[in-house]
């Protein structure tokens, strides 16, 4: 009798492995990994340095922590239990994209390498700026179309929108600026 019961445990566990391998995929986590080869969030970078350290730091591959489909990079063992330990307090907004370009209505593929902003205890990134202006995107965050507050709403909005596209497999999806145009008045 044990036999039997051996069997049937393994076919019973065969059968789990073949629905589950006949399930969809998930969807793809809406995290900024442009640039990785090996699915490295935020171009490698320390997010909870920027709130331990205030500055960018770049992380180090063995210290490594999985989350929402990406790899984590960190600086140090305390920085990657921190984040470990809750992740949502420490990863940047929007899933790490730019924020300019999240506000703006489109998910940039330009990387992110350091520069940032920290508002209301959240991290929003920036695509890297033109050579010689490092800040460019960080500047336009802080100084144009009503400053920070207003791109966190805007951004807030669009994030949605983009999300859900992203996590749908779209590469670098962007919002319509404007409304489409009706059949019937485009015949006219």
């Amino acid at each position: 009798m044990p036999k039997f019961e051996s069997i049937f445990a393994v076919a019973a566990i065969g059968s789990a492995v073949l629905v589950s391998s006949l399930q969809p995929a998930s969807a793809r986590e809406a995290i900024n990994t442009f640039g990785s080869d090996h699915n490295i969030a935020i171009s490698g970078l320390d997010a909870v340095a920027f709130f331990m350290q205030n500055k960018a730091v770049q992380g180090k591959e063995p210290i490594s922590y999985q989350w929402k489909g990406a790899t984590w990079l960190f600086s140090s063992e305390a920085d990657r239990a921190l984040f470990a330990a809750n992740p949502e307090k420490y990863a940047p907004q929007w899933g790490g994209y730019c924020a300019v370009g999240i506000a703006e209505g489109h998910v940039s593929r330009n990387l992110v390498k350091g520069s940032y902003d920290i508002r209301d205890g959240k991290l929003y990134l920036f695509a890297a700026g033109k050579p010689g202006d490092f800040d460019q995107w960080r500047k336009v965050w802080l100084e144009k179309d009503g400053g920070a507050a207003s791109h966190v709403s805007a951004g807030s909005a669009n994030w949605t929108i983009l999300k859900a596209r992203v996590e749908a497999g779209e590469e670098a999806p962007k919002l319509d600026s404007k409304p489409p145009v009706s059949t019937a008045a485009a015949a006219n």
